[in-house]
């Protein structure tokens, strides 16, 4: 019973985004020649206990604040239930979020000791668990949430990976690809924020959506999911030309704006235009939003093999320019 109600708490679905993402970038630094699997499992194990430590503090504050009591859930947004259900109590949860923060900050810190407290990966540790602190009781309510979910969820978090696998370098490649899947992780919380917008407000957390008004908010929806995919095809076409992108096989996450069928931009784009005042009914376009997301890291994470497999079987024949500097 209480296996059930920790999953519930910690949303293992959401966790999948790490597990798809940090992948995909070591894959990128692997293209480069560079690969430590011990340093990858350690950065992942890290990377998804910060991960469920934002899942549980932010549940933790939402019921203390009173938001989680004043929303009605979905299987995406208004929390989980879990405090407002009396499934665990306050102080659990609160002590199970600060676990899972020492845990992953503590692998940080290791690295940071390991690469002689490099600036570099100092400012990234910090503000990745300093946002994770203050994201529920400040940053979300001055509309900052989004820009720090974008930077940990995306150039922040494949910068730290190449950095970690090549050994203190850094890469123009692992900010384009976090640029990506930042943006989309953005996109996620965005549109998770429409159903829960007015308790948010009652309560003083006044996000993006909330200051915009839900109407026009459905346009910046569609700007933060749509620069995902002109991200892809310039720096696709970027490879080509200047020798600085992603490989030419990436264009295939590019399907996943209007092609698949379980889980599209342009599924929940529209649902979002026609129901935003709505809760249930945005439910399948939360969904979409969610499958978009995975489906694009995953299928840039084939787009990496199979070009890093056709550089292996036809070297020199294929490749790309990459920028390295210390």
């Amino acid at each position: 019973m209480k296996l059930g109600v920790w999953a519930k708490e910690l949303r293992i679905p959401f966790l999948s985004l790490p597990v798809i993402f940090v992948p995909l970038g070591i894959m990128v630094a692997l293209f480069d020649g560079f690969f430590n699997l011990n340093y990858g499992i350690l950065t992942l194990i890290g990377v998804l206990s910060l991960h469920a430590s934002v899942n549980v503090l932010n549940d933790y504050f939402d019921y203390k604040s009173g938001i989680d009591t004043t929303t009605t859930p979905t299987p995406f947004s208004g929390g989980s239930r879990v405090l407002p259900e009396k499934l665990l109590t306050p102080n659990a949860v609160l002590i199970a979020g600060i676990i899972l923060l020492v845990i992953g900050s503590s692998i940080g810190f290791y690295f940071l000791n390991l690469f002689n407290y490099n600036i570099i990966l100092l400012g990234i540790i910090l503000v990745s668990v300093f946002s994770i602190i203050l994201y529920s009781p400040l940053l979300s309510k001055v509309a900052l949430g989004e820009l720090f979910v974008f930077l940990n969820f995306g150039p922040l978090l494949f910068t730290g990976i190449y950095f970690i696998q090549s050994n203190g370098l850094i890469n123009i490649e692992p900010i384009i690809v976090g640029s990506i899947v930042g943006l989309m992780t953005t996109g996620i919380l965005y549109i998770n924020q429409f159903p829960d917008t007015v308790a948010d407000k009652s309560k003083g957390r006044y996000h993006i959506v909330a200051r915009l008004g839900k109407k026009r908010a459905v346009k910046l929806y569609n700007y933060i999911m749509g620069a995902s995919y002109i991200i892809i095809i310039l720096s696709v076409i970027s490879s080509f030309v200047i020798g600085i992108g992603i490989p030419p096989t990436c264009i295939i996450a590019l399907v996943t704006f209007s092609l698949t069928p379980k889980g599209n931009f342009r599924t929940a784009s529209k649902i979002l235009g026609d129901e935003y005042e709505k809760i249930m009914e945005l439910i399948p376009a939360m969904g979409n939003t969610v499958m978009t997301t995975i489906q694009t890291g995953i299928l840039l994470l084939i787009g990496y093999i199979i070009w890093y497999g056709l550089t292996m079987l036809f070297p020199g024949a294929i490749s790309l320019v990459p920028v390295v500097v210390n």
